[in-house]
């Protein structure tokens, strides 16, 4: 097998004064879009799947979200609602067609989350309703930018206008629109600028036949030993159980398990509830020598 030529020698990292220092490893798992991983930390000869790779492939779709506060209560929504358009083709071709657009009537799911926890439990106000509401669009940045209170890119600004409106008739709550107290938009560009999603995807790359199953990209980078790669980018794919069982691929071919069996599950382990006062936050790439 040919031998890397690089590798890991450990994480650059910056606490919350600023001041910088490097974590020695000598295996780093980077769960972050694979795309940005590579193209943000690493030169271009040690990157496992060039720009011309992801040239020729095809990202899952974008999102639209809308993260609504409403007043009064909501009976006719239940925690999941799911709302599809009889206009299946056209949708898909809105997402994935030769001239990429925002549906309308688009496909929604809509998130009621107080239908199950119930008042008390935080979610919202005594009163009032939390709503997430989630579009499929074209993994395209230039869709432009959500905001908070309508403060988003007018083409967003205009399409969450819409979804509100088709929510509200198709839902029966006539007066939606005019109960929502606060508001914001998350959009393609915010994807990409915020989490390095590559074109603004809401999902990684698409499950079509080459980017599928043992066609996806792989786990381990070709390049640099001790790096490796889990997450939606990654085999087996989309999804969070997708995630999760990339990331326990990775912890197998460390381990050099081969079996087929799931891991065990840890036991009286502790759960990580966020960096300790004056923690250290990721904010670097990879050092490869």
């Amino acid at each position: 097998a040919r031998r890397p030529e690089a590798r890991v020698t450990g994480v650059r990292v910056r606490d919350r004064a600023g001041a910088e220092r490097v974590l020695d490893a000598g295996l780093v798992v980077g769960a972050a879009d694979l795309h940005h991983l590579e193209t943000r930390w690493l030169p271009p000869h040690l990157r496992t799947y060039p720009q011309s790779y992801w040239d020729r492939r095809t990202p899952g779709p974008g999102a639209l979200l809308l993260l609504l506060g409403v007043r009064g209560e909501l009976p006719e929504l239940e925690h999941h609602t799911l709302l599809f358009t009889r206009r299946w083709e056209e949708g898909f071709d809105a997402i994935f067609g030769e001239s990429p657009h925002i549906p309308d009537p688009a496909s929604l799911y809509v998130c009621k989350p107080s239908a199950t926890d119930g008042e008390g439990s935080g979610i919202a106000p005594p009163g009032a309703q939390n709503l997430f509401v989630l579009v499929p669009v074209p993994a395209d940045p230039s869709l432009g930018r959500g905001g908070v209170d309508g403060a988003g890119d007018p083409a967003i600004e205009a399409a969450a206008d819409r979804v509100i409106a088709q929510i509200a008739r198709w839902t029966g709550v006539d007066d939606l629109a005019e109960r929502v107290v606060v508001r914001r938009t998350i959009a393609p560009a915010d994807l990409e600028a915020e989490l390095g999603a590559w074109r603004g995807t809401a999902l990684g790359p698409a499950h079509t036949l080459r980017q599928s199953a043992f066609f996806r990209t792989r786990n381990i980078s070709k390049h640099v030993e001790g790096l490796y790669y889990a997450g939606a980018s990654t085999i087996p794919g989309i999804g969070l159980p997708m995630c999760l069982i990339s990331a326990e691929l990775v912890l197998k071919h460390v381990r050099g398990d081969t079996g087929t069996a799931p891991v065990a599950e840890p036991g009286g382990g502790t759960v990580f509830d966020g960096p300790p006062s004056g923690g250290t936050v990721f904010d670097g790439p990879v050092s490869a020598t």
